[in-house]
């Protein structure tokens, strides 16, 4: 599998589709769960917030590579 160097300064092609190998994305969604139940847990208010952050960002960076709505 060839690796896709990380640019943070690259700007983000739309014409380009984003791809990730299903077992990567399988990988992503489990740890996506996991957060969510440990935000969900955390007693503690302001520790719940940054992991909702995190979560949130996750969350965001997974649906870039959702089918759109609609496809089969």
């Amino acid at each position: 599998m060839p690796v896709i160097p990380f640019d943070p300064d690259r700007h983000i092609i739309r014409s380009e589709p984003a791809h990730i190998d299903s077992a990567s994305n399988f990988l992503l969604l489990a740890v996506l769960s996991d957060l969510v139940a440990l935000c969900d847990s955390e007693p503690d208010h302001q520790r719940a917030e940054v992991l909702r952050a995190t979560t949130c960002a996750l969350g965001d960076v997974l649906e870039r590579f959702e089918p759109p709505r609609g496809t089969a």
